[in-house]
């Protein structure tokens, strides 16, 4: 795990801050902080935050007593820019092991976003929509606003979170947890791309 700056603790509560606001519309996910992610037996990471559905068919890890085995569905790093070679490094792990989006915040002038998205068998940069928002795959309804992350507008994000979560994809992601078996096989697959 590399060790946290004072300003980069300070960038990765503030974005904690905003995934956590999002966990609060959406019971059944788990939200941590500096917790052991187990890939296997010789693959340990320390991520900033990750995300993980708690139930249901898109489950992908397990909580353990220290930390998670598996991959989560969505984990989320802080970089300087002279660590972007670490951020390489984790980007090519998740990657092989399934994580489903890895999102990494460049500490710089204005921020920059790196937002990866598992498309089946790698991870693909996923850019922002028309209206300039990023719309969680893994976390429906989780939307960045690009230029609000860049400006550190954590007003704006929360606002966008607060919207995304009244979108029918938040709603089909929810009943993916909700339901024992998820949504009838009917749908499959899931009627959501993101959002």
């Amino acid at each position: 795990m590399l060790e946290l700056t004072t300003a980069k603790s300070v960038l990765l509560t503030d974005l904690a801050l905003c995934v956590n606001h999002y966990r609060l519309f959406t019971p059944g996910i788990y939200v941590c902080l500096h917790v052991t992610v187990v890939l296997d037996e010789n693959t340990r990471i320390v991520p900033g935050l990750i995300s993980m559905v708690n139930h249901g068919r898109l489950k992908q890890c397990e909580p353990v007593e220290r930390g998670f085995e598996g991959p989560p569905n969505f984990v989320l790093d802080v970089f300087d820019t002279d660590e972007m070679a670490e951020y390489e490094a984790r980007r090519s792990t998740f990657e092989r092991f399934g994580v489903t989006e890895y999102v990494v915040v460049e500490n710089a002038e204005p921020l920059r976003l790196h937002w990866n998205r598992h498309d089946g068998s790698r991870f693909v940069d996923t850019a922002a929509d028309r209206n300039g928002v990023i719309k969680s795959q893994a976390l429906p309804g989780l939307w960045f606003p690009v230029e609000a992350v860049a400006r550190r507008d954590w007003w704006s994000i929360l606002s966008g979170i607060e919207y995304g979560v009244t979108r029918r994809g938040h709603h089909e992601f929810q009943e993916t947890i909700w339901h024992k078996n998820g949504r009838s096989s009917q749908d499959d697959p899931i009627p959501f791309d993101a959002g």
